[in-house]
């Protein structure tokens, strides 16, 4: 897949996060606005750093500024969204204060993994824990969208897989793929949502 097409899917993907979960959201038919709930608040700012990563990779900024908006992205937004799935599945609830501490945890991790060189390690358990995070989730779906989820979900998981098997020879591609499964569960919530409403 090419750099450029992987950037602007993550750019996408980024900027439909940042819409979805963006700060005192209010329906047509309420007269007051909903509170930011801290899950959504977690999602906000993984939208942000997804379109900061893909921005620096489409205007092609400094090797420097890309490389630390890239590994931004990968060790401390994509962990976020899939804890953030893993807590939404089990029936956590969290301010938006735990998940800046949540935020600020995933940035020691990712310091302490490069320090010792162990980044590769740390995405393959990032990867495993997404599987586990959507095995949660998919467990409270329907039946049906359960198994198109699970479908969907397979594919861009075997493309992480795929992706960081090989030394991670393109991590936008990683990124897009592990970003799609953590919000295919947003996306079906909707799709329920709407169907009710």
């Amino acid at each position: 897949m090419d750099a450029q097409f992987a950037a602007m899917m993550l750019l996408l993907v980024g900027a439909w996060l940042c819409l979805q979960q963006r700060p005192n959201q209010q329906r047509p038919d309420e007269e007051t606005q909903t509170e930011w709930r801290g899950e959504s608040a977690a999602r906000f700012a993984a939208g942000l750093l997804l379109l900061c990563a893909a921005a620096a990779e489409l205007f092609q900024l400094p090797p420097a500024a890309t490389l630390l908006l890239q590994q931004l992205s990968l060790y401390a937004a994509l962990p976020l969204l899939i804890i953030v799935l893993g807590a939404q599945a089990l029936g956590y609830q969290w301010s938006r204060m735990i998940w800046g501490r949540v935020l600020l945890a995933l940035c020691v991790v990712f310091e302490l993994c490069r320090r010792n060189n162990q980044l590769d390690a740390l995405l393959i358990t990032i990867a495993a824990a997404a599987v586990i995070a959507l095995l949660l989730a998919l467990w409270k779906m329907s039946a049906v969208r359960a198994w198109l989820a699970a479908q969907l979900m397979m594919a861009c998981g075997a493309l992480a897989w795929i992706s960081a098997s090989q030394n991670l020879l393109e991590p936008l591609l990683f990124w897009l793929s592990m970003t799609s499964i953590s919000v295919m569960p947003i996306w079906a919530e909707r799709l329920k949502q709407s169907e009710l409403g």
